[in-house]
């Protein structure tokens, strides 16, 4: 069996590195990298099957569903969100892609691992087999652990506020302060191969291992940190975010202007431990995942074919993907219209008309339309920051 590590090729969130990163720890070798957003175009040289653990926020380009014949898939750490309800940038699509075909795809390679309560409350709504696996990052083990020659203490992505109060109540000690952000360039990321970016967060991980504590509003700082025994503080702007139950209850949390103000109180000088309720999801997901690769293992030479538990011929995946492409194109153009600058539109009406122009030919229409959604996400992404400065949300960034 040959194995693919599933990235976010162009990725600005270095969350998704971690999450692959933890993924690569239970991989024998790495045979292919998995673009996620470009599953279901995936097809090795010798058309044989490639073992995949599926964990990853699913994902802005949802009309690509579902992933290729080619990936024996395992699904853990599943997590995808309606873009307008998680107020972010992206496709208004919610759950579209998970009706019809794609269901039947989920239902035939379940029960499917969730990462939160939201995303396992709608596919249990949805009919779809399902339990609640968490993050597959909070199955990381420690990292190296070197002595620093002056203590110090990580800040991730804190507001402003929470800084200031921690420089001031550090002010005086010998221990140091480190700040990172775990936003980068797409630009820069695709200038890495796939390994340099996993050593880059082997060094991340490393430097949050050995700090005296890591204070963040990151979820995906807080939860490898969690993993690696490292005393965390997590400073979030609300309870009742879609991505973080049931994480509020598994580390040490509080709203920033609470921490800021001293509502809350966290001893810095003496950081406390982290709650262990995340052991025992912790021990299933580890458990959960080495039995995935160890049937991979004994799947020895068979043929994408043979294992394929999703029977469905490609000219029956093209029609239903065309199908739910053009209910996405509805909303999209609705929630686009009159808000596309004069490129944008021109771009719009020329790629409608080559859409039009292969009727009849769904596999070229619906290449057509992903070129096109393609254009879409950018759109959707310059209208979203425009409306992000109109609600001066300066410190968020999180898309």
């Amino acid at each position: 069996m040959k194995y693919g590590l599933l990235m976010h090729t162009p990725t600005t969130n270095i969350g998704d590195d971690i999450q692959s990163y933890a993924i690569k720890q239970f991989l024998p070798r790495v045979d292919y990298i998995i673009d996620r957003e470009k599953a279901f175009y995936f097809k090795p040289e010798d058309e044989k099957p490639v073992a995949v653990i599926m964990a990853a926020w699913w994902m802005w380009a949802k009309w690509n569903w579902p992933p290729s014949k080619y990936i024996l898939p395992y699904f853990t750490g599943f997590h995808y969100s309606d873009n307008k309800l998680a107020d972010q940038a992206g496709c208004p699509v919610g759950y579209m892609f998970m009706e019809g075909l794609g269901k039947e795809y989920m239902q035939n390679y379940g029960p499917i691992g969730c990462r939160d309560i939201y995303t396992l409350n709608n596919f249990r709504e949805l009919g779809i087999d399902s339990y609640f696996s968490g993050c597959i990052s909070i199955s990381l083990p420690k990292q190296k652990r070197i002595k620093p020659e002056k203590e110090y203490v990580c800040l991730v992505d804190v507001l402003p506020s929470v800084e200031k109060k921690i420089r001031k109540e550090l002010e005086g000690t010998d221990i140091e302060i480190k700040t990172f952000k775990h936003y980068i360039k797409k630009e820069e990321q695709l200038k890495k191969t796939w390994q340099q970016r996993m050593d880059d967060m082997e060094e991340l991980l490393t430097t949050y291992q050995n700090a005296k504590c890591v204070i963040t509003r990151r979820l995906h700082a807080a939860l490898p940190c969690l993993a690696m025994e490292v005393p965390t503080l997590l400073t979030i702007h609300t309870f009742e975010s879609i991505r973080f139950s049931p994480y509020y209850d598994w580390l040490n949390c509080c709203l920033p202007e609470d921490y800021a103000e001293g509502r809350y109180e966290y001893d810095i000088l003496n950081p406390p431990a982290n709650p262990t309720n995340y052991l025992e999801p912790r021990k299933k997901l580890i458990e959960s995942v080495k039995g995935f690769i160890d049937h991979a293992e004994s799947l020895g030479d068979a043929s994408a074919d043979e294992i394929s538990k999703f029977s469905r011929s490609e000219k029956e995946i093209e029609k239903w993907r065309y199908r739910n492409i053009k209910k996405t194109d509805k909303i999209w153009r609705k929630e686009l219209k009159g808000r596309l600058n004069e490129k944008e539109q021109a771009f719009d009406n020329k790629m409608k008309a080559q859409i039009r122009s292969k009727r009849g030919n769904k596999k070229e229409q619906n290449e057509l339309y992903d070129k096109m959604f393609n254009e879409y996400l950018k759109q959707a992404r310059r209208i979203f920051q425009i409306e992000l400065k109109k609600r001066k949300k300066k410190d968020y960034r999180n898309i």
